[in-house]
Parts: structure tokens; C-alpha cells; sequence
């Protein structure tokens, strides 16, 4: 009889509690030294919190402790700066995620904050790097392999979709190049393919892309080409009142909301009064007609409605600041 547990896969954004874990699946075509691995653990201790960092986790529920996370993916908006230096509307040289690290280590550029990217994404002009995507397991005919990578298109969309893009890039290891394939990205040649050409598969680093441009060519349903769909918010909602929606995505409970936004019961009801306030000033007929004052009754089904809309239209949870 077969005893294994059937997988209870979930994703969900990754918080400072997973590091230790996430670490351990940094992947070997990064080709960091343990100097910079070192130093690169040390940074993930104030990543997580940074507005333009993008990461998130799919874990088993039925895995023991410390083996739950099965994949784990970091984006970066990069500056237009850093996106120059590193030559990515051309051909760049290889381990372009290892000298964005390499970057961020030695503080020769800063992360955008909510401001700058918000500025960015209403002029459409938002460049982003998938800086890597790890899998616990690389054996992408492994049916439970696939199943994760299934997931993986889901938490892509909910991670991704919503901005003004520009272009994203993706760099990954050769041995799961179908993945990116399969995904819509189209490869993107090195200046000097012989500098990685003879690492073995898992080692070697190989580069996607897609811009806005070639996206619009395309059949809607990949997830590459389907991030590059996008309309302005319409609410507007502060940065604070973004945060505490993205989170509730995933889990809902004051209790669980209280710790990362760092408030009390009374601020969060705060919170989503504002977002109630804002979503009825701009769209009255939002909640219906019997939407009333009474929180106490009402309360939890508009948070409901709430969600459910911002799930569908998550430009919503972008900053967005026109000038």
C-alpha cells in the first residue's frame, strides 16, 4: 500500500522565518564563492521587507519542518541604471543574477522604494529580474516535480501581474530551460556563450526575456506574456493599505495580520476602514446598497468583497504614483 501523503502545496510570499530554509536551495549555476555566499546570507536578513524585492515560497504542508519550502523565487525591479549596466536590452555577459548580488553586497546601487517604483510603473518604464527560481527537486519529469511547477505558474501571476512592465528577464540553470520555455520568456544570448559552455547542465546559467513589445504579439495564455497586461488602479490606495491587502491574500485573520504590519487590533480596523472609506468614495455602488456603517455586521463581508476584487485586478497592490 502506498502510504505517502498526498502533497498539500500552497504558496505564499517568504518571510524572515524562512531563510534559513530559502538558503539552502541557492542555486549552484549562481556560481558564488563562499565569500559571497556568505555575504549574500547576511543581506537576505533585510531583503524580504525591501518594496522593490519580490519573493515567495510553495511549500508542503505534509513535509516535516525545515524540508517544507519545495521552491522558492526572488525578483528584483532594478533601477534603469543597474538594468543598463548590465546590458540587459543586449547581450550581457553570463551570471548576470551573481553580479546583482555582487552589487548589492558592495552598495554600488540601492533598491528602489515605493516612490521610485510606483513612478516607474506609471510611466511604464519598470524592468524586472527574475534573479532565480530554485527548485528543492530538479527532475522535471517527476510528477511531483510538476505539480510544484504547475503551482509555480499560479504564484507567478499573483507575484507579477498588475504592473506596467517594460521588460522582465529571468536567468536560470540549463536543466530546467523547458520551464522558462514553457513559461513564454524566449532565450536571450550571452556576448560570450564559450564562458559557461562547458559547465554541466545544472551549473550552467542561461538567460530569458521578454519585452513589452514582444509580448503584445503573442496569444494571451503563457504567464510571461500574460504579466504584461495592465490598466491604472483605481483606488489609489495608500502604501500601507497595499501592504495589509497583499497580505491578506493569503491569510485573512487579524492575528495574522498584526505581526508584519506591526499594529494593534485597532489600528488594523483602521486600516480597513480607510479601504472601505476610499473604495465607496471612489465606487459607491461597491458594497450595494445595504452596505451601511455597522463593521461589527458588515465588516467581514466586505472584506471579502474586497478581496476577491483585488485577487481579480491586482494592479491594485502596486504602487502607482503619476506625475
Amino acid at each position: 500500500m502506498n502510504t505517502r501523503p498526498v502533497a498539500r502545496l500552497r504558496f505564499r510570499p517568504a518571510t524572515h522565518r524562512d531563510l534559513a530554509e530559502c538558503l539552502t536551495l541557492l542555486p549552484p549555476w549562481l556560481g558564488l564563492s563562499p565569500s559571497l555566499e556568505k555575504a549574500v546570507s547576511q543581506l537576505w536578513q533585510r531583503l524580504p521587507d525591501e518594496p522593490s524585492l519580490i519573493t515567495g515560497v510553495i511549500e508542503d504542508l505534509t513535509q516535516p519542518p525545515g524540508q517544507r519550502i519545495q521552491a522558492w523565487g526572488v525578483t528584483m525591479i532594478l533601477p534603469q541604471a543597474l538594468a543598463n549596466r548590465l546590458s540587459l536590452d543586449d547581450r550581457p555577459d553570463p551570471f548576470v543574477s551573481r553580479r546583482i548580488y555582487e552589487a548589492l553586497v558592495d552598495g554600488s546601487f540601492v533598491l528602489m522604494n515605493d516612490r521610485e517604483i510606483g513612478e516607474a510603473n506609471a510611466r511604464g518604464e519598470l524592468t524586472m529580474m527574475i534573479v532565480h527560481f530554485s527548485l528543492r527537486n530538479h527532475d522535471i519529469t517527476h510528477p511531483y516535480v510538476q505539480k510544484v511547477i504547475a503551482m509555480a505558474n499560479d504564484t507567478f501571476r499573483t507575484f507579477h501581474d498588475g504592473y506596467n512592465l517594460q521588460a522582465i528577464y529571468y536567468e536560470t540553470a540549463a536543466i530546467t530551460d523547458p520551464v522558462a520555455a514553457a513559461s513564454g520568456f524566449t532565450h536571450v544570448s550571452y556576448r560570450d556563450e564559450s564562458i559557461v559552455a562547458g559547465l554541466p547542465p545544472e551549473r550552467r546559467p542561461t538567460l530569458y526575456g521578454i519585452t513589452r513589445a514582444r509580448a503584445m504579439t503573442m496569444i494571451p495564455g503563457p504567464p510571461a506574456r500574460n504579466a504584461f497586461e495592465h490598466q491604472p488602479p483605481l483606488f489609489g490606495f495608500s502604501a500601507s493599505q497595499r501592504r495589509l491587502l497583499w497580505l491578506a491574500l493569503f491569510d485573512d485573520s487579524d492575528e495574522a495580520l498584526m505581526g508584519p504590519l506591526d499594529v494593534s487590533i485597532h489600528g488594523l480596523k483602521k486600516l480597513w476602514r480607510g479601504i472601505y472609506e476610499r473604495i465607496q468614495d471612489r465606487m459607491p455602488e461597491f458594497f450595494g446598497a445595504d452596505a451601511g456603517t455597522d463593521e461589527g455586521r458588515r465588516g467581514p463581508e466586505k472584506r471579502r468583497q474586497v478581496l476577491a476584487y483585488v485577487r481579480q485586478r491586482p494592479e491594485e497592490l502596486r504602487p502607482w504614483y503619476p506625475n
